[in-house]
């Protein structure tokens, strides 16, 4: 199941990088396709961020999240929560390949932060 997920979250990251890249000459943020492929997927995250163009923004957020977790495979905690460090919900996983925290920390975090 875990190779399944990590196929899927690879193959989410791939393509939301290049709708990025893509969004990025559509929105005219940089018209130099050469130059743009160049660049660091970090600094593309900044550029459509700095935009403030929502579309752009949500699009940047969606990659972060992934590019995230596609670390975390690197790093071989994949399925690992990111606060407490036990097992994430396969069925969160299987949800979203990319989800960071178990339930548990996640209701959590909600009830301290949208006070």
């Amino acid at each position: 199941m875990n190779n399944v997920l990590q196929h899927d979250l690879e193959a989410q990251y791939e393509a939301l990088t290049a709708s990025l890249r893509h969004e990025i000459v559509t929105h005219s943020l940089m018209s130099n396709v050469t130059t743009m492929k160049q660049l660091e997927l970090n600094e593309l995250i900044k550029m459509a961020k700095s935009s403030y163009i929502p579309d752009l923004l949500e699009l940047a957020t969606k990659v972060e999240k992934v590019d995230a977790a596609v670390c975390t495979l690197t790093l071989g905690m994949y399925g690992l929560c990111a606060d407490c460090e036990e097992e994430i919900e396969t069925e969160d996983l299987i949800k979203d390949p990319a989800q960071a925290r178990c339930r548990s920390c996640r209701a959590h975090s909600r009830y301290h932060h949208d006070e």
